[in-house]
């Protein structure tokens, strides 16, 4: 499977630009944020796997909006919400934020997961602050009467994502690097039995890590689909600035590296993307990317 100039994109005439205003901001375990801003527009357009591009205040500073994924959605409260980490000014910012205070948000962008259907199984791989678009889509899931599964790892207990926040039934499996809970090491040491049990798996974490899950998933059970949500720097989110092409499996000459070998638009054509349409080689070759 690869990818071509003709793959589908993600339809900007969705997407809107509104004056938010905030409406909290909620400490979720270590070093992690979540942050409701009152924007109807988007709260009734999102869906599971986009992402906004937020900026903090009215002020021009920061330059560019901060890319995350939706995590949560309430189209009849008009708020939508995200989980990010701060990492650098713009994450500062959106963690200070207060109740009342302007947030400029322009979404909803990109493209999503596929939400399956009844009465197949989902199978949800997080990796750390890779949580932040799993309650939208397990809720998405849940109305389709679909079976859940979350793979929730960390490198510690305070860093995982609540799953009762997740808010509909789901079993859960927890992962972490320093064994403070659930098994030790990472999501790919425990991924495996898991597999046996999935229609459909969906991840997000690093792109390091989604390339382990992308191998194992290739090597143990092929025939699983599998969406990853891939990381890039995204700094206008519509595929102006160029900035977040990611290396595809095929493509055309006219959207090449130097490798020859073909780019998508991170932006445009995902973040969530077939795995097996990703050049996992030449992605983890470049510079990791700095969402801060």
């Amino acid at each position: 499977m690869g990818w071509s100039a003709d793959a589908p994109v993600s339809d900007l005439t969705r997407a809107r630009s509104c004056p938010g205003v905030c409406r909290s901001v909620e400490e979720v375990g270590a070093g992690g944020v979540e942050v409701e801003v009152r924007c109807r527009e988007v709260a009734e357009r999102a869906r599971p796997g986009e992402f906004c591009q937020l900026r903090a205040g009215a002020g021009p500073l920061p330059l560019l909006r901060r890319p995350f994924s939706v995590c949560r959605a309430d189209p009849e409260v008009g708020t939508v919400a995200f989980y990010l980490g701060v990492v650098g000014e713009g994450t500062a910012r959106l963690a200070a934020l207060r109740p009342g205070d302007p947030v400029g948000v322009l979404g909803p962008l990109g493209r999503g997961y596929a939400v399956p259907t009844a009465p197949a199984t989902l199978l949800m791989v997080a990796g750390g602050l890779g949580a932040a678009p799993f309650p939208l889509l397990a809720q998405a899931c849940h109305r389709r009467g679909v079976r859940l599964i979350w793979l929730n790892g960390a490198a510690s207990a305070g860093r995982l994502y609540p799953a009762e926040r997740l808010g509909v039934p789901v079993t859960v499996h927890h992962v972490t690097e320093d064994g403070s809970r659930g098994g030790r090491g990472r999501v790919t040491d425990v991924l495996a039995p898991l597999l046996a049990a999935a229609d459909h798996v969906a991840a997000c974490g690093p792109n390091p890590m989604l390339a382990a899950v992308a191998r194992m998933v290739a090597a143990t059970a092929p025939r699983r689909p599998l969406e990853v949500s891939l990381e890039a720097p995204m700094g206008c989110g519509f595929g102006t600035c160029l900035g977040c092409a990611v290396p595809v499996v095929g493509g055309t000459a006219a959207a090449a590296d130097d490798a020859g070998g073909g780019l998508a638009l991170c932006c445009r054509s995902g973040p969530v993307m077939a795995a097996a349409a990703v050049d996992w080689d030449r992605l983890l070759a470049l510079p990791p990317p700095n969402a801060g």
